[in-house]
């Protein structure tokens, strides 16, 4: 804390895994723009990409986050992605101001491949597929990150739901909620 006195603690590695705001982000930008990222040399999806639809849909998909994380019991902050594009009020995790930098760089603009890029395959398939399990596992579902995840495997041609990293795969989705809070306090050895 001395070292990096903005650091927030968390609760848990769970916690720390749906503050995430990659899977919130990226997979309606990628999904949202597919159309110009096929038809366009290059397409900056964080600055012509992110218009007024796409953060409706952005923001609704954080609300489902964040209901998630007030179900499990974690406390603010939550971090709002509304606040990365908000020149005043919270300041977000990245600091203020971060969303016009990002745009500002001329970074973004590239030619992502809809089928390989790490939007669809992380954000999308790993990132989102667990929150989405997460959420039906702590009876919060989350009906804007289903369709968004159906809306890509449409795009792959792949069920990335059924790919991803979801509480089923990875063998923990029938955890009470007091096995859950076991293992993410001590480990796999808790469980045995």
């Amino acid at each position: 804390e001395d070292a990096y006195p903005s650091v927030e603690r968390i609760e848990d590695a769970l916690s720390g895994a749906l503050m995430n705001a990659g899977p919130i982000i990226h997979p309606p930008l990628i999904i949202m723009n597919a159309a110009p990222l096929e038809h366009f040399e290059t397409w900056d999806i964080h600055n012509e990409g992110t218009q007024p639809s796409t953060r409706h849909v952005t923001d609704q998909l954080d609300q489902e986050r964040i209901a998630i994380r007030k179900a499990l019991g974690y406390k603010a902050p939550h971090f709002p992605l509304r606040d990365h594009y908000q020149d005043d009020g919270d300041e977000w995790m990245y600091g203020r101001k971060a969303h016009d930098d990002l745009t500002d760089s001329g970074d973004w603009r590239e030619d992502i491949d809809l089928q390989t890029h790490r939007y669809m395959l992380e954000d999308t398939a790993l990132g989102l597929s667990l929150f989405a399990s997460v959420g039906r596992w702590a009876g919060k579902p989350m009906p804007i990150g289903e369709a968004v995840l159906a809306m890509g495997s449409a795009i792959t041609g792949e069920d990335l739901y059924a790919l991803g990293r979801s509480l089923e795969n990875l063998g923990l989705d029938k955890l009470s909620t007091a096995g859950m809070q076991t293992l993410l306090h001590d480990g796999m050895v808790a469980l045995k």
